[in-house]
């Protein structure tokens, strides 16, 4: 098995979460998205969101750019890319 298998096998995880799934669906729609923005969206606790944010973050979907006491999120565009290129070949045969 590859890196880049493993990378894509950390992805899927993240996405089979319906919660997360849903946030990359946004960050996808859109440039850039301020935590307090997400927060009123899902109406989950800080705790749970920090949750769901961390496991994109670990699988390297989410990108995190603070600015002050302010956090903004972007979706890494590049990784999400190479994995689904990477499903679509495997789909070919």
């Amino acid at each position: 098995m590859t890196a880049v298998d493993r990378q894509a096998i950390r992805v899927f995880r993240a996405l089979g979460d319906p919660t997360r799934y849903r946030i990359v669906q946004l960050l996808a729609a859109r440039e850039e998205v301020a935590c307090r923005e997400l927060a009123k969206r899902f109406r989950l606790s800080a705790p749970a969101l920090s949750h769901h944010f961390r496991v994109l973050q670990e699988c390297g979907l989410l990108r995190v750019r603070k600015e002050g006491p302010y956090h903004y999120f972007r979706l890494n565009r590049a990784l999400l890319g190479r994995v689904l290129a990477r499903w679509g070949r495997w789909d070919r045969g």
